[in-house]
């Protein structure tokens, strides 16, 4: 992985704003950091995590495509769970509003690309997953609430049972939210509300198969 690193480090050294060169890197650092993640390098991982983040970060300037760009925010929503693995949560925050942002510049390129809604949604449920592990009920239901309407834009667009079934599993949470603002009717409703869409979704469906494990 080294070895490769420095083959597109020498490369950019003569052309760096090739493209190829630019992703390729941010691509290696990436699987460099899964690596020291893997080995338990945890300050190691992250450095060579936001070293992908800036080599791809370049590469989206000049190759403006709403999948890279929305690739580009998954990579910094990979970031933030780092971060919070070593309870780092300013900086997890931080990097999610930079994930939101990213997938809103994907959303304003190719706004009926479903998945980049349902992207959205799933990091604006980590935020709010955050927020509640903290205690922080309120600011989680905001959160809650912006995620739900997301995946609401995102199964109008393309219907999906993987994106019904993470819709499902967040009004769960955000229902339990609810609860612990003793705000039992909206609870309520929340609840309801996932049951009849996993009700609607096969017994054979691999993601109600999962619950059962």
């Amino acid at each position: 992985m080294y070895g490769a690193i420095a083959i597109y480090d020498t490369a950019l050294k003569f052309a760096p704003n090739d493209l190829k060169t630019l992703k390729r890197k941010g691509f290696a650092l990436e699987k460099l950091s899964e690596l020291q993640l893997s080995q338990q390098q945890y300050t190691e991982a992250v450095k060579a995590l936001k070293q992908a983040i800036a080599y791809d970060s370049a590469f989206s300037r000049y190759h403006s495509d709403a999948i890279d760009i929305s690739y580009h925010g998954m990579i910094i929503k990979r970031l933030a769970e780092l971060y919070l693995t070593n309870k780092q949560y300013t900086e997890a925050f931080a990097s999610y509003q930079q994930a939101f942002a990213t997938y809103e510049t994907a959303i304003q390129l190719a706004p009926v690309d479903f998945c980049n809604h349902a992207l959205k949604a799933g990091a604006l449920g980590s935020v709010a997953d955050l927020h509640c592990s903290l205690s922080q009920y309120t600011q989680a239901v905001a959160y809650y609430q912006q995620a739900i309407a997301c995946y609401n834009t995102s199964l109008e667009i393309k219907p999906l049972k993987a994106n019904e079934f993470d819709k499902a599993r967040v009004l769960q949470r955000w229902g339990n939210c609810f609860q612990q603002l003793s705000r039992n009717s909206q609870a309520l409703e929340c609840y309801q509300t996932a049951l009849e869409i996993l009700r609607e979704l096969p017994s054979t469906d691999r993601h109600i198969l999962s619950l059962e494990e």
